[in-house]
This record gives C-alpha cells, sequence and structure tokens, in this order.
C-alpha cells in the first residue's frame, strides 16, 4: 500500500513538472558605447541603461566599451538587439574606434534581423562625414541638423499611431528635465509614437510637436529610436523607463509581452 502511494505520488510530482511553463528566455541585449562628445556622460546613462533593463527581469544586459573588439559577427551573433550609446570622437581611445570590419558587421547585424534600439545624442554618430548606411539603419535622428534649447521640463504625447511599444500606455506624461531636440531627420517609413510641444516663448523653441520618439525597419531589424534621455536625471523619469524597456523589447522580439515591470 504505501508502496503504491509513493508510486503514485512520484508520478504526480513528474507530471506537475513536466506540465509546468518553462520561464520565457531573457532577451539578450548588447549595448555599444564607450566614446561621446564631453556633454554627454555615456558612463553614468550607460549605467542607468544597464539599471532600467536589468531590474525588470527580462533583460539580459552586457556593455561593450570597445566596439573595435567587439563589434564582429561572431560576438554580435549572441545578442537579440542592439542598443546604441556612442558618439565618435577625435579623442576616443583606439580601441573605441569603428573600423571597417565593425561597420560591415554592425550594418549586416541589423539588416539581418537583430533589433537596434538608439539611445538620443546616438543618432548623431557617423554624420560628419555621412555614413549612409547608418544614418538609414538608425532610422535618423540628429544628425547635423537637430538642434535644441536649454534643459527643461516638457510634455510628451503618444501619437494616434497603432504599434505595441505605444499600445496601452497613457496618452501623455510631464517628462522631468531634458534636452527637447528639434528638426529630428526621419528616414522614409519612420512611424512617430511619441512628440513634444517645442515652446515658441523658449529660446529656441519652434511652435511645433516634434518627434521625440518613433519607429522604423533596415532590412529585417526592427528600430527604435528615443531622443530623450540627456543624463541620468532625465532617464530617472519612470514614464521614460517604460517607453524604453517596451522599445528594447519591440526590437528584439517584434512585441511588447511583459509589463515593464
Amino acid at each position: 500500500m504505501h508502496r503504491a502511494f509513493f508510486a503514485f505520488a512520484t508520478l504526480a510530482i513528474a507530471l506537475a513538472i513536466g506540465s509546468s511553463t518553462p520561464a520565457a528566455e531573457p532577451i539578450k541585449v548588447l549595448i555599444i558605447t564607450g566614446d561621446n562628445v564631453a556633454a554627454h556622460d555615456w558612463k553614468g546613462t550607460t549605467q542607468a541603461l544597464q539599471e532600467i533593463l536589468g531590474s525588470s527581469g527580462r533583460f539580459k544586459v552586457d556593455t561593450t566599451s570597445t566596439p573595435a573588439n567587439d563589434l564582429t559577427d561572431y560576438n554580435l551573433a549572441k545578442y537579440d538587439v542592439l542598443v546604441l550609446n556612442y558618439k565618435e570622437t577625435k579623442d576616443g581611445a583606439k580601441d573605441t574606434v569603428w573600423s571597417d570590419a565593425n561597420k560591415e558587421a554592425f550594418i549586416k547585424a541589423v539588416k539581418e534581423g537583430k533589433g537596434l534600439v538608439v539611445h538620443h545624442f546616438a543618432s548623431a554618430a557617423f554624420a560628419n562625414p555621412n555614413w549612409k548606411d547608418f544614418e538609414q539603419a538608425v532610422a535618423g535622428g540628429w544628425r547635423t541638423q537637430g538642434y535644441h534649447g536649454p534643459k527643461h521640463e516638457f510634455s510628451v504625447k503618444k501619437t494616434d499611431v497603432k504599434h505595441p511599444v505605444s499600445e496601452g500606455l497613457p496618452s501623455g506624461f510631464n517628462h522631468v528635465i531634458d534636452e527637447l531636440y528639434s528638426a529630428s531627420m526621419r528616414t522614409r517609413g519612420s512611424l512617430v509614437l511619441a512628440t513634444a510641444y517645442s515652446d515658441p516663448t523658449k529660446p529656441m523653441g519652434t511652435g511645433m510637436d516634434e518627434a521625440v520618439i518613433w519607429v522604423n525597419q533596415f532590412g529585417k531589424g526592427r528600430v527604435f529610436n528615443n531622443a530623450l534621455g540627456h543624463d541620468t536625471t532625465a532617464m530617472s523619469d519612470k514614464n521614460y523607463q517604460e517607453w524604453m524597456k517596451r522599445g528594447v523589447e519591440w526590437a528584439a522580439t517584434g512585441q511588447v509581452a511583459s509589463d515593464g515591470k
């Protein structure tokens, strides 16, 4: 009797274990950084990105500050999505300078389906002289025509575009002090998901709703471009963090299954 009960209990446990749903694999993220203009604290903002994504439990985050060594076909193949927090400068260390082989590996990875997320001033990378394939890959952005006035608080408004990144989010939010980019370039096919009104009574205000978050596709790769997030203060905004997490997830998978928590 005891032996039969034990066997039944063992079978029940085995069935319970076998029928359980395995946890979703974490999304593998590579943050590409290592250089930027003096006004952008790439070390601080990279740490903020690591914490924002890592805290959700949805992402496994690696970082490279030596893209010359790590932008290779072999290494990029390990990741689902690439997050750019980089702008080349003349003072960048040797191992931050992208070689032709690095550039080729980056473009190939996105074209073949790797997700790409462009953080703030990363859209200005490789603009002078202009690397056209990069401009298309990042869906435009600051490039050379972008500008902004002094940092200030402003409201961000969700557009009417139906998209997994913005679906279910509030219609807008009051953003903490940040830079509001104006005249951002957007490549053909870009869908603007959020805008912010540039108050003409403020220095360099345009009186227009400026695009601050948009998406596009480059080859098979999904691209999420977020012009917000100048510094760690701007990135501390929980609304910014929610948009960023959802954008990274969508770029990697094509959907947003998590609640961003």
